[in-house]
């Protein structure tokens, strides 16, 4: 398995927990991002730089409906294992995605955070406790109870799935491993 796609893995175990939360408190998720609708392209888009490439690679993870509100919301999630998160496409998102949420996972009081790109200025890294608001206040049907459970869940993911300096070193091995 080479980085790019352990760094993709490691994304959708996130996705998947928010895709779940959401669904659990009454909400229709589905993917939407372009690992999902491209999965066998998008080792060729990776270090593509065209207009189309990039607001391909920059598409939100999820689709989310709300059946009470009738509204829909393209949801980015990202995750970090500190109490800031550097969203390093950021520009990408805020020119093609500007009316989409960010929702970031951190191992920080609330844990799910969730905010408006076209809210959050241009500065790529941002403290969810003071740039976002509480998952819970962009996506008020979740429970308190079922919210603690996910939290619980996401903490323990991040301590696992945390970067370590030997990870690149780790999959060379099992890349090797593979090939021969």
């Amino acid at each position: 398995m080479d980085l790019f796609s352990y760094k993709l893995y490691k994304g959708n175990i996130f996705k998947e927990l928010v895709k779940t939360l959401l669904e659990e408190n009454g909400y229709d998720a589905l993917p939407y991002g372009y690992e999902n609708q491209f999965s066998n392209i998008k080792r060729n888009l990776k270090d593509k730089r065209t207009e189309t490439a990039l607001r391909i690679r920059s598409s939100p993870d999820l689709l989310i409906y709300d059946d009470e509100k009738k509204d829909v919301n393209l949801v980015e999630v990202k995750m970090s294992k500190n109490e800031y998160i550097n969203i390093a496409k950021f520009l990408d998102y805020q020119k093609y995605w500007k009316d989409a949420l960010i929702i970031a996972v951190v191992n920080f009081e609330n844990v799910f955070y969730a905010e408006e790109i076209r809210k959050l200025g241009e500065k790529g890294f941002y403290t969810p406790k003071s740039d976002f608001r509480r998952i819970q206040e962009v996506f008020p049907r979740i429970k308190t109870d079922c919210l603690e459970g996910y939290q619980s869940i996401a903490r323990k993911l991040l301590i696992a799935t945390e970067s370590r300096k030997d990870d690149e070193e780790e999959l060379n091995g099992i890349d090797k491993g593979i090939k021969q």
